[in-house]
């Protein structure tokens, strides 16, 4: 491990600092203080997996609406049996999602492993315990992909995806020093800090890092994307998708506060699924 790595202190410290600024202006609620309806026990186990492996390179708005695509094409876990490389590849491309080719890892590679883990004569169950397999696979090594997994799709509040913008924020401006570290060590190195305080979220951290390199300092146009994409694959993802999108009046009680924003992205949660 390098040396000049930020102390627990003063990573706290800007927990602290961003969770103030989240929730003074109610810009996005955090994980872990979702409605009922979107945290991970009421998500599809399906459309989230999809979610969180196949996100690579695509902004939320966009992957949502691609996204959309895929579960009117793959509708559950059973329908990925027996694909092929050459069909998996075909059907991320017809849905718009990127660095599909299962030979050379990325989305393809990753969906391509994983249908072989889970799929394959070994025929595993999908589990937190046999999630963490994967870190050998194809398209999971690092382990970012495997922490969104457990995260997202088991509720794990002690693993740090850090995606990209995530990690550009990490970086530069708040950690210049975490420049001289590989993605992996950073993620090691603040969880191993941060693990044992009970009033941190890792998740939370990690979604509070990536909202300051997507919003902030951006024009209000790009802004508004960054709010309708991340929510519009919470609703895609939910098994109660559908009490709560008959119009937006839930949205903006329990998600959005902005009206005209709530509104917003009720109109492209119905637009992407008009025909599912």
């Amino acid at each position: 491990m390098n040396q000049g790595s930020p102390s627990r202190q003063e990573l706290l410290k800007i927990y602290d600092q961003l969770d103030k600024e989240m929730h003074r202006h109610y810009l996005l609620p955090l994980e872990t203080r979702l409605p009922c309806e979107l945290r991970y026990e009421s998500r599809d186990e399906y459309r989230i997996t999809m979610t969180m492996i196949l996100s690579q390179g695509t902004k939320d708005k966009p992957l949502a609406k691609s996204l959309s695509k895929l579960f009117k094409r793959i509708t559950n876990f059973d329908a990925l049996r027996g694909l092929k490389k050459r069909d998996i590849e075909q059907l991320l491309h017809a849905s718009g999602i990127g660095l599909w080719n299962a030979d050379r890892g990325g989305n393809g590679g990753r969906l391509w492993s994983f249908v072989e883990c889970y799929f394959g004569p070994r025929n595993e169950k999908i589990t937190e315990a046999n999630v963490l397999k994967l870190y050998q696979k194809r398209g999971f090594g690092g382990g970012k992909f495997v922490r969104l997994l457990q995260a997202y799709r088991f509720g794990n509040r002690n693993v740090i995806p850090l995606d990209t913008p995530a990690l550009s924020a990490l970086r530069d401006p708040l950690f210049p020093s975490y420049c001289n570290y590989s993605d992996a060590e950073i993620r090691q190195d603040i969880e191993s800090k941060l693990r044992s305080e009970p009033r941190v979220s890792l998740i939370d951290f990690h979604e509070m890092l990536r909202f300051l390199e997507q919003y902030y300092g951006k024009d209000k146009k790009e802004q508004d994307d960054v709010i309708i994409g991340w929510n519009a694959w919470r609703l895609l993802c939910s098994n109660r998708r559908e009490q709560i999108t008959r119009d937006h009046t839930w949205i903006q009680s329990n998600l959005v506060k902005d009206p005209s924003l709530a509104t917003e992205v009720w109109r492209f949660y119905r637009e992407i699924t008009a025909s599912q």
